[in-house]
């Protein structure tokens, strides 16, 4: 009889431990980023490299200043090289939870157009970031792995009319 005691006991103490490792433990979140640019950009541009401070993702219970989780600090990319393909920026431990919208800080762009490079502004990139909301948000549960893609592209016309960049961005968990 003590022994059935001592089995159903150890059987709730892990249950509860697996119940509360998924509602609570974290979860592995990749960030990617591909550039399909609504047109094709322009011949003579052979390099756009976006050069970012941080990304971050926020928890969908949380108010508008809170909640936000950073995934990728500092860093770089040539949307030129991933316009088929994606690439990885970086992941983050995140805790378990509901995620509805990413942040992404990246105030200029380096564009180079027929050999010349230009630094370009874009909009609302380095003060509050750029808010992308997550194409039906997501659930993570401790120990998922998942990655969120960033499709992100600057209009051919803006780029060469040297004017403020305002970007094309969508974010889905691929």
């Amino acid at each position: 009889m003590n022994r059935k005691i001592i089995a159903i006991v150890l059987i709730v103490i892990a249950a509860g431990g697996v119940a509360g490792f998924l509602f609570y433990g974290p979860s592995n979140v990749s960030l990617s980023v591909k550039d399909p640019p609504p047109q094709s950009y322009d011949g003579s541009i052979s390099a756009i490299v976006v050069s970012f401070s941080k990304v971050e993702l926020h928890a969908a219970n949380a108010g508008n200043d809170s909640g936000w989780h950073t995934v990728v600090t500092s860093g770089s990319i040539n949307l030129m090289t991933v316009l088929t393909v994606s690439k990885v920026l970086g992941s983050a431990m995140i805790p378990a939870g509901r995620y509805n919208e990413l942040r992404f800080f990246a105030s200029t762009a380096n564009i180079t157009i027929a050999g010349v490079t230009v630094t370009y502004t874009i909009a609302s990139g380095g003060t509050s970031g750029l808010k992308v909301p997550i194409q039906g948000g997501f659930q993570v549960v401790g120990g998922q792995s998942l990655t969120v893609q960033l499709d992100f592209a600057f209009k051919n016309s803006e780029i060469m009319a040297n004017g403020m960049l305002n970007p094309v961005v969508s974010a889905t968990v691929a």
